[in-house]
C-alpha cells in the first residue's frame, strides 16, 4: 500500500496477507495498525481512515447488507467472520471507540497446522486416542488457542471415524471431513446460543464437540454434561495456567454448590494444555510455551478437595504421564536457543 492508494477491504487484507501479519487494527481517522510477529505498528506512510473510507470499508464488510449495518450502528458491536478473495478468512470484532467506528481483525490460517510444526508437548498425543472428557485449552487472546485446538482435532480427523460437532462465535476454520464427519454450526446462523448448541449435540450422535470458548456458567455445565456422558469435548479459556483455569471454572457457579461443581469437574476434566507465545531468538516468528496437565487420581483428590495449590506439584512430577511445567517447557527451548530467557521470565513468579 502506497501513500496514494485508496484504502479497499481487499487491498488492506493483501498487504496484511503480504506482510504476514496476524491482526489488522482499523479505526476511523487513524491508521492502519498491523501486529507482526507480536509486535503492533502503524502503517504511517499511508493515510489516516477518514469517515468516507471507513463508511465503505463498513459496506463491504457487511457485504453491504443494510439490516447488519443498522445492527451493528445499533448495538455498537459485532463479532463475525469475512473470507477474503484469496480464501484466507478472518475473525472479526467490530466496535465503537470514542464514538469512532473500529475494528479488529485476526487472520486465521486456511489450512490446519502440524502438532510437531507447533512444537506442542509430546504428551498432547494421548488425547488422539481419548474418548471422554473435557480437555480446556488456555492463554491470553493471541496465544495460538485455536489453532492449536485445530490442529489437534485435525488430526483426530486423519486418524478417526468421529462425528465431530463444532460449535462456533463465530466458525474460523472449515474443516475438511478425512476419516471423520464434521457438522460446524455457527451462534447466530446455525443456532441461538452456545448452550443451545451443546444441549442439541447430545441428540445429533455425537463423538467430539468442540465448543468455541467457556464463556459462562451455562456453558461450562453444559460442557460437563457432555464430558459426563462419555463425549470427548474441547475448548478455550482465557486462563494463565492449570489451577487458574480450575478456579474459574468452579467460579462460575454460586458459592452453595461449588463443592458439587468441584466433584464433576474432578470426574469430568481430561487435561488441560495452557500456552503463550515467546518471540523465537532469530528474530523471525513467535514459538509456543506450554504447560500440560493431565487428571490422575491425585490431581482429582486434589480438586474434589479444593487444595488446588498442590496440583503445581504434581505437574513437576508427572513426567511419565505426559505432564510439562511451563517454565521448564520454555527453559527447554532456551537451552537449545530458539528463545532468549529475558523474553519469557515476565510470565513466572519467584516460586514457579
Amino acid at each position: 500500500m502506497t501513500e496514494t492508494t485508496i484504502p479497499t477491504l481487499e487491498s488492506i487484507l493483501a498487504h496484511a496477507i503480504k506482510i504476514s501479519a496476524s491482526d489488522i487494527h482499523i479505526t476511523e481517522w487513524q491508521h492502519l495498525g498491523f501486529r507482526i510477529h507480536g509486535e503492533l505498528g502503524k502503517l504511517t506512510q499511508a493515510p489516516k481512515l477518514e469517515t468516507p473510507a471507513i463508511k465503505s470499508l463498513v459496506h463491504e464488510l457487511f457485504h453491504g447488507d443494510p439490516e447488519k449495518i443498522e445492527h451493528f450502528a445499533t448495538n455498537r458491536d459485532a463479532d463475525f467472520a469475512y473470507v477474503s478473495a484469496d480464501g484466507t478468512p478472518f475473525r472479526i470484532n467490530g466496535f465503537y471507540k470514542l464514538g469512532k467506528v473500529g475494528f479488529v481483525m485476526r487472520r486465521i490460517e486456511r489450512d490446519a497446522k502440524n502438532m510437531e510444526d507447533l512444537g506442542l508437548p509430546p504428551g498432547v498425543s494421548k488425547l488422539l486416542t481419548a474418548k471422554q472428557g473435557l480437555f480446556l485449552i488456555t492463554g491470553p487472546t493471541g496465544s495460538g488457542k485455536s489453532t492449536t485446538m485445530v490442529s489437534v482435532i485435525d488430526k483426530i480427523n486423519e486418524q478417526r471415524r468421529e462425528h465431530i460437532i463444532t460449535i462456533e462465535d463465530p466458525i474460523e476454520f472449515i474443516f475438511k471431513d478425512k476419516n471423520s464427519i464434521f457438522s460446524q454450526r455457527e451462534v447466530g446462523r446455525d443456532t441461538n446460543s452456545f448452550v443451545s448448541a451443546i444441549r442439541a449435540a447430545m441428540r445429533e450422535d455425537p463423538d467430539i464437540v468442540m465448543v468455541g470458548e467457556m464463556r459462562d456458567k451455562e456453558t461450562v455445565e453444559a460442557a460437563m454434561n457432555l464430558a459426563e456422558t462419555g463425549h470427548l469435548v474441547f475448548s478455550t479459556l482465557h486462563t494463565s495456567g492449570s489451577v487458574q483455569t480450575i478456579n474459574r471454572l468452579i467460579q462460575f457457579f454460586h458459592p452453595d454448590i461449588q463443592n458439587q461443581v468441584r466433584v464433576r469437574l474432578a470426574d469430568s476434566l481430561l487435561g488441560v494444555l495452557s500456552q503463550r507465545l515467546v518471540p523465537k531468538a532469530e528474530g523471525h516468528g513467535r514459538v509456543g510455551i506450554h504447560e500440560l496437565m493431565f487428571i490422575t487420581p491425585a490431581i482429582k483428590n486434589l480438586i474434589k478437595s479444593g487444595d488446588l495449590v498442590q496440583i503445581n506439584n504434581n505437574i513437576e512430577l508427572g513426567s511419565q504421564e505426559g505432564m510439562i511445567p511451563m517454565r521448564n517447557s520454555a527453559d527447554k527451548l532456551r537451552d537449545a536457543g530458539i528463545i532468549k530467557e529475558e523474553d519469557y521470565i515476565g510470565y513466572f513468579t519467584n516460586n514457579e
